[in-house]
């Protein structure tokens, strides 16, 4: 557990979002990116009632009868019977007897897992160079992560998979990551049997001081600093049957270095303007037993343009890569159980 100092997680108070994946994706782990605050909007474009009545504002308008009925909005179209039909909605669900829509032209997807979000991508200056040092500030019991609400930049950490049902899928993996924040450390631990990793989200302040505003998709402008370090230690491994090599990998994106993504209205999703066959790259973290201070510079990392980090993540060894997963029909992987801890996570001065 780390001595506190002004940083980052200076200030009592804290808020989080829904993310992820560090790589500005859908939060709780089911891509790795940023969590977008619009995710959660993108569940409300519809509404659910059992027998009719009102559907969520937005694209899907109101249902005025209890078994279906007209969408008075011109995006939503009618339900032409009591007990089926369909809305051309653009998103959420309908009635139980009054039929379903969730996509412009009908389906039945519940929730939008790629909104339309807000891109930022000029540079935003962290408020320190400590990121975090996983500790609780005196007088709560809510650890703060990354800045507060009001600075600069607020964020926290994710994990994926996650323990929630995926918004692509709608179900749990059989190999969720968990993770906790106590003690002044990140731990995160769980089996890898499926594409996992770790990382942190962000939210950028757009507004003033008086009434600030925040975009999730959003760069951080670190050129005032020489590159990130953290202390880690913990078990990674060791591999289930036959040969092969597992550990932990770090990435930090930039716009040069990431493949662009679109919302579901076809606008920027992030910042990535990356059109070669392969993005970016990664380097490999030391992991031991004992607690140990690891430092990459901007060099190391593959970062040119500091004054613009679109993420900050973690990936362990794709378990479908060991043991000739790939050469398989279907593929196979080889699980293998991790159990880490990062603590006083900074940019270098």
């Amino acid at each position: 557990m780390s001595t506190r100092r002004t940083s980052l997680i200076s200030g009592t108070g804290f808020q989080s979002f829904v993310l992820l994946a560090l790589l500005m994706g859908c939060a709780n782990g089911t891509t790795h990116g940023l969590p977008s605050t619009a995710g959660g909007a993108g569940g409300n474009l519809g509404g659910t009632h059992a027998t009719g009545g009102d559907a969520t504002p937005g694209t899907g308008g109101v249902v005025v009868t209890a078994t279906g009925g007209a969408v008075t909005t011109t995006t939503g179209g009618a339900v032409t019977t009591g007990t089926g039909g369909s809305i051309g909605a653009a998103g959420g669900t309908a009635t139980a007897t009054g039929g379903s829509s969730t996509a412009a032209t009908g389906g039945s997807t519940v929730v939008d897992c790629n909104p339309p979000v807000t891109t930022y991508c000029t540079g935003t200056v962290p408020p320190a160079a400590l990121i975090s040092d996983f500790s609780i500030p005196t007088g709560t019991t809510t650890p703060v992560v990354f800045g507060i609400w009001g600075q600069s930049i607020f964020g926290g950490p994710y994990t994926y998979p996650g323990t929630v049902p995926s918004c692509e899928t709608g179900t749990v993996s059989a190999y969720p990551l968990t993770q906790t924040v106590t003690g002044g450390n990140w731990n995160i631990q769980g089996t890898v049997g499926a594409y996992s990793g770790l990382g942190l989200w962000w939210n950028c302040k757009t507004g003033t001081a008086a009434a600030p505003t925040y975009t999730a998709a959003c760069t951080i402008d670190a050129s005032a600093y020489t590159g990130i370090s953290f202390t880690i230690s913990g078990s990674i491994g060791p591999v289930s049957s036959g040969t092969g090599t597992v550990g932990l990998a770090m990435q930090v994106p930039t716009p040069s270095t990431l493949a662009p993504k679109y919302d579901s209205a076809g606008n920027p999703k992030n910042c990535g303007t990356c059109t070669a066959t392969t993005c970016g790259s990664s380097i490999a973290v030391p992991v031991t037993a004992t607690a140990t201070t690891v430092t990459f510079t901007w060099a190391q990392l593959g970062v040119t343009t500091p004054d613009a980090i679109a993420g900050i993540s973690f990936t362990f060894t794709d378990p479908f890569s060991l043991n000739g997963g790939y050469a398989t029909s279907p593929f196979t992987a080889t699980p293998y159980p991790v159990n880490i801890t990062i603590d006083d996570l900074q940019f270098t001065p």
